[in-house]
């Protein structure tokens, strides 16, 4: 295997002018799953561009906790910038801390109580809609709940509604065209071709919505009780206040964001259940258990240990967000290698998941593995990342799966026809299309 650099291999199959671009677009995770076999730093072609892809947790912690020098940046990073704006999510680091600082106090236990219960009324409202026999389409019902849930959470004013439809509605191509405008040589990214163009139209509608949005909020002045409300009245420690920049990217990220991690990990984790009817009767004996038919509520969380560990395997098999990049902002050392600066690193929750020398049978789905007794590889789930750039909304996800998990299942049985993989496009989170399921009434304890 040929050496780019003392401790780094490079991956075959490179071809003149796009690099790895093929395997990128049709079959990414086949292609990154190929990658521990030639080391634990392997570099790829995106186009004329190199990348090193990040094969070991050991090294994954590195980068993240040493986030200084393994920067936000690389083109996924960069795309998700440019669809989002600089918020939480892509900031670099010397903009990171002000900005989480921003946000955290909306993210303590006590505003995760209140929003817990705003969960809950919109679960009963989707479970509700539901009628026996019926075959529903999971994505878009969790799509719904999770738009629905984090509009309610972001903004209570109800002229803010609207761009929350909007985003939801473009998310699609946003999430399509931040993916493969990362993979595509530079080129490729400034012509118009139509994957291209609908990516910007989408991101244009998104930004307006939420412009207009943030306009309104300043104009009728008043505290609205929401995170929106929160920002605007935000100082950071020298007294300014945050720029309407500022705050258009941490609400296009955390909208974005929240309501595409959340539901896609309900989706799976239905599926899955579908999948597993055995896992899916202990779970509802679980929630006979604490819930009876009824809708769950934040008070039930300690005692829904079963669903919590649904949502952590769904995470694990298909976590949300698979692929990221960062940028080396100076020299480092990785293992024997040493890493230039302006060096764009890979790593890959889904890569790590799936690698069987850390987690034992890795396709295999068995919530069972997150017993409190089972042992694991530090940094070998990594659904929302690590050291000081984690996932904010890590608990809030957590949370919301949980509680519409664990209801779906007390009150309705879950089963489908189709035993195959969803398919699953390529695309900057892992969404699985076409997850078809039938429902079933279960008894319900009126309120």
């Amino acid at each position: 295997m040929e050496k780019v650099h003392e401790g780094i291999t490079h991956a075959p199959g490179a071809l003149p002018i796009i690099g790895h671009l093929l395997p990128l677009l049709r079959d990414p995770l086949h292609f990154l799953n190929t990658l521990p076999s030639y080391g634990d730093l392997v570099q790829i072609r995106l186009g004329q561009q190199t990348a090193v892809v990040v094969c070991s947790p050991e090294l994954v912690q590195q980068v993240l906790l040493q986030d200084r020098t393994y920067d936000k940046g690389g083109p996924i990073i960069e795309r998700v910038g440019n669809a989002l704006g600089d918020g939480i999510a892509s900031c670099p680091h010397s903009a990171h801390r002000r900005l989480r600082r921003s946000l955290q106090p909306a993210f303590s236990r006590t505003c995760l109580r209140d929003y817990a219960a705003i969960m809950t009324e919109q679960i009963d409202t989707l479970t509700t809609s539901w009628s026996d026999g019926r075959t529903v389409d999971v994505s878009a019902q969790m799509y719904a709940l999770a738009s629905r849930t984090i509009a309610r959470t972001l903004f209570t004013a109800e002229a803010a509604r609207p761009a929350v439809d909007t985003v939801a509605a473009c998310l699609p191509d946003i999430f399509r065209g931040i993916y493969q405008q990362a993979v595509l040589p530079p080129l490729l990214r400034r012509l118009p071709l139509p994957s291209n163009l609908r990516y910007e139209r989408a991101r244009n509608r998104a930004w307006a919505a939420v412009s207009k949005t943030i306009s309104l909020y300043r104009q009728d002045g008043k505290n609205h009780g929401d995170m929106l409300s929160m920002l605007l009245n935000t100082h950071d420690d020298a007294g300014g206040a945050l720029s309407d920049a500022e705050i258009h990217a941490q609400i296009m990220t955390l909208l974005v964001a929240g309501i595409d991690t959340t539901a896609v990990a309900l989706t799976w984790a239905v599926h899955l259940l579908c999948q597993h009817p055995d896992v899916q009767e202990r779970l509802r004996t679980e929630t006979a258990q604490v819930l009876g038919t009824r809708t769950a509520t934040w008070d039930d969380l300690p005692r829904l240990d079963l669903a919590g560990r649904v949502i952590t395997e769904a995470l694990r098999l298909y976590p949300p967000g698979w692929i990221f990049t960062r940028t080396t902002t100076t020299g480092a050392r990785l293992a024997d290698a040493m890493i230039p600066p302006e060096t764009t690193l890979i790593y890959s929750p889904y890569l790590m998941h799936h690698d069987e020398r850390f987690n034992p049978r890795p396709s295999s789905f068995d919530p069972d593995r997150w017993l409190p007794e089972q042992e694991h590889v530090r940094g070998a789930f990594i659904p929302f990342g690590g050291g000081a750039r984690k996932c904010i909304g890590d608990n809030y996800a957590m949370t919301l799966a949980t509680l519409a998990l664990s209801t779906i299942v007390a009150q309705w049985r879950l089963s489908s026809g189709d035993h195959q993989l969803p398919h699953i496009e390529p695309r900057v989170t892992l969404t699985p299309h076409g997850v078809q399921v039938r429902v079933e009434c279960l008894q319900r304890v009126p309120d």
